[in-house]
């Protein structure tokens, strides 16, 4: 898996690996003392995957079920790809 950096819009850092990056959506595994509702604050930011950075959208953010400080978070590219 390849390491990435969100930066949330006037929020945290969190850092963790990318679990897909397919079409227009990216999914990271992140962990975070956050809670899902502190994480829903959040609806922009900017990501970091191998020296490339992009505008992304915050679309979900879960806990995993086998530990509650790891989420996977859902995210959509503001600019899509071709």
């Amino acid at each position: 898996m390849t390491d990435a950096t969100l930066t949330l819009e006037d929020g945290p850092q969190l850092t963790g690996e990318i679990v897909d990056t397919g079409g227009d959506y990216i999914r990271l595994r992140a962990t975070t003392e956050m809670s899902q509702d502190q994480l829903g604050q959040y609806g922009e930011g900017q990501i970091e995957i191998d020296g490339k950075s992009e505008r992304v959208l915050l679309e979900s953010a879960m806990p995993v079920p086998e530990d509650e400080e790891v989420f996977e978070l859902t995210m959509r590219r503001m600019a899509p790809s071709a």
